[in-house]
């Protein structure tokens, strides 16, 4: 298989992507979503530098085209999505800023991806890329263990290192099954993202993303799916750096299962009230 040239994958290199089309939700509701994944140590011990990432996210897509592996994890191709929506020439050819960047017509329809969270081993989730796919670069801000998060713009909304949130789940390694939690709350304004350990049904919040937009314009934002993408290696061509086995199950996934948003305005009756009216009282008087 032919990828575009800032891939660099060997033929052996494993990479899914799936998505849940059984059940569609509205995203003006709270989504709620979790997963437990295992990685023994016993499948990285090979090399202390290996590769290995998955994310999960929220589409308005049933079955995306040209979703990417390496460290793309799924995305679709930008120069896909772009010309969805390019301005052509009569040729016809894409136009191109004088920076080769695509000209784009605006539109209010949600194509694709609306957040998108990563963890990945390498940290290249977060790298810059083709068609002023915004980013970090790679010899300065590339964090190992790392989770990183993007907006339905593909723009960086964190890259942290998982260590910097918790001391517990501090790598993507767990010889137990870890679970992992996604709220998508007050109107897509915020995201929580949770985690327990086989051992406890109790959650910890790994940390709250305020998100600071809002896609209330968006046209079919009242059928969102849930997915998931996984790659392993990210980006070499040496496959020992690749991680053996990987484990998911239990994906389980909460919201409003319907395109109309439901309003209602609750009254009370007004609060009694008791004036107080001054009194003056007088004592010592006979009639």
């Amino acid at each position: 298989m032919a990828f575009p040239s800032d891939i660099n994958l060997p033929g052996s290199s494993r990479f899914y992507t799936f998505i849940e089309t059984k059940k569609n939700f509205n995203s003006n509701y709270d989504i709620t979503w979790s997963f437990s994944y295992y990685l023994p140590a016993s499948s990285i011990q090979s090399h202390n530098n290996y590769q290995l990432g998955f994310s999960t996210f929220l589409t308005s897509l049933e079955s995306p085209v040209s979703c990417l592996p390496g460290q793309y994890l799924g995305d679709q191709d930008p120069e896909f999505i772009l010309s969805a929506n390019a301005i052509y020439t009569e040729t016809p050819e894409v136009l191109k800023t004088e920076a080769d960047s695509t000209l784009l017509l605006e539109t209010g329809i949600l194509s694709g991806t609306l957040i998108k969270v990563a963890f990945d081993s390498t940290g290249f989730y977060a790298l810059t890329g083709r068609d002023d796919r915004p980013g970090v670069r790679l010899e300065t801000d590339c964090i190992r263990e790392s989770m990183v998060v993007r907006d339905f713009n593909h723009d960086l909304l964190a890259n942290t290192a998982l260590s910097a949130m918790s001391t517990s789940f501090s790598g993507l390694s767990t010889d137990t099954w870890r679970t992992l939690r996604f709220r998508y709350v007050n109107l897509g304004k915020k995201l929580h993202i949770d985690f327990h350990e086989q051992h406890t049904t109790t959650f910890t919040t790994l940390t709250t993303l305020n998100l600071n937009y809002s896609l209330g314009s968006v046209a079919n934002l009242g059928n969102i799916f849930v997915g998931f993408s996984f790659s392993t290696p990210i980006s070499t061509s040496n496959y020992a750096l690749s991680a053996k086995n990987f484990y998911l199950r239990n994906l389980h996934i909460e919201g409003y299962e319907n395109d109309t948003v439901l309003t209602e305005t609750v009254t009370t009756p007004l609060l009694s009230t008791n004036p107080n009216t001054p009194t003056t009282t007088v004592t010592n008087i006979s009639a």
